[in-house]
This record gives C-alpha cells, sequence and structure tokens, in this order.
C-alpha cells in the first residue's frame, strides 16, 4: 500500500511540474529603432507587435515593445542595406529591432529581402548576430507577419521549404491570417536557438518562386 501512495505521489509531483509549462505564456521584449528617414513611433510598433503576436499565439508566444521607439545614434547610417558593411553598421546599432527606409538588398546574399536576422561570419555558417533588420512596412498586418517571421531566425529557426504557408516559408505568406507553424517551430519560438537544433542553411539563396 505505501508503495502505491508513493508511485502515486511521485506521477502527481511530474504532473504538478510539467502541468505549467505546456500553456505558459513566454514575453518577449524588444527594443526598436529606426533610420532618421523612417517616421514610426510607439503606437504603430506596438500595432506590429500585437499582429506577430497573434500569428504566434499557437506557441503561447508574445512580443511586446522594450522602451521608447528611438532613432538609430549614428546619424549617417544608409537608408538601405545593399552590401555586407551597409548590414554589419545596421546590426552595430543597439536595438533588437533595427528598422531602414529602403529595400534590403543583401542579408546573407545579394538578394532582395524584407528583413535580415542572420548574419554570418565570412565562411561560417554560424549567426554573429541575432538582431532584426526590417524594412519600413506601412501595413501593420504585413509587418506584423514579417517581423514574426524574422524573429522565428533570431531564435535559431532556417527556412522550411515546400511549403507556402507556412510562417518560415521563403516568401512569407502574409495574405494568410494564420500561418502553420509546426510544434518543432514553436519549440525554437519559445526556447530559442541553444534548444532549437536547426541545421544552419548555407549561404545561398532563398528561392522565393
Amino acid at each position: 500500500m505505501k508503495k502505491k501512495v508513493a508511485m502515486a505521489a511521485t506521477w502527481l509531483g511530474l504532473l504538478i511540474w510539467a502541468g505549467p509549462a505546456a500553456g505558459e505564456v513566454r514575453t518577449f521584449s524588444l527594443s526598436v529603432g529606426h533610420h532618421k528617414n523612417v517616421d514610426l513611433n510607439d503606437d504603430k510598433v506596438d500595432e506590429i507587435l500585437a499582429v506577430a503576436s497573434k500569428v504566434l499565439k499557437k506557441c503561447d508566444v508574445v512580443l511586446k515593445r522594450k522602451g521608447h521607439v528611438d532613432k538609430f545614434a549614428v546619424s549617417r547610417m544608409p537608408s538601405g542595406i545593399e552590401d555586407a558593411p551597409a548590414r554589419d553598421a545596421v546590426h552595430r546599432e543597439n536595438f533588437d529591432v533595427k528598422v531602414v527606409d529602403l529595400p534590403i538588398g543583401f542579408c546573407r546574399v545579394e538578394q532582395p529581402h524584407q528583413g535580415c536576422a542572420f548574419d554570418p561570419a565570412p565562411g561560417q555558417d554560424v549567426a554573429q548576430h541575432k538582431s532584426m533588420i526590417l524594412m519600413d512596412i506601412q501595413d501593420a498586418k504585413m509587418a506584423g507577419m514579417i517581423w514574426a517571421h524574422e524573429f522565428g531566425h533570431k531564435r535559431g529557426l532556417t527556412h522550411r521549404s515546400g511549403d507556402r504557408k507556412a510562417l518560415m516559408a521563403c516568401r512569407v505568406p502574409i495574405q494568410l491570417d494564420e500561418p502553420e507553424i509546426s510544434d518543432h517551430e514553436c519549440k525554437c519560438f519559445r526556447e530559442g536557438p541553444a534548444s532549437c537544433g536547426d541545421t544552419p542553411e548555407p549561404a545561398q539563396v532563398c528561392s522565393i518562386n
């Protein structure tokens, strides 16, 4: 009888330990800065992050603004990203999210991007930075979807090939209200690069066709 009680107590303890993690909401606070030519304020960022949080609701992940939105410290910062030096200059700004006013033409390779959150050192596949560079997109729904996608890269996720409905597809499915997110992807969103385990992508063009 004592043995049964002890076993029951052990199982109950495991259930109590595992229970809160299943439905626990993870909140991530992001500081946001922008190029001097970008018109961005706290209210607009809150609107974008609310959309991104709705996209990530399945994963119980919420994105919040940290502090006030501010301009880049370097006033002569490039307004667009056309090469690695410009990308690195923006990455050095002390914000989690950096918004530029012109299209991003270079991230890991020369190619049009709406965001850039994976910056490997030359000849390596390991990211030096996990900050996010985003284009200035006025539509909050579109911007929120792209911010959620780039946050996925920040958390260690690579692109999901062959599924255009996936949030982590090469072309972000901005036309969907609820893009697909797998359980593995949710784990990465919640626990970060150390627990994600995705194999880094080679430095090549991601097909967006």
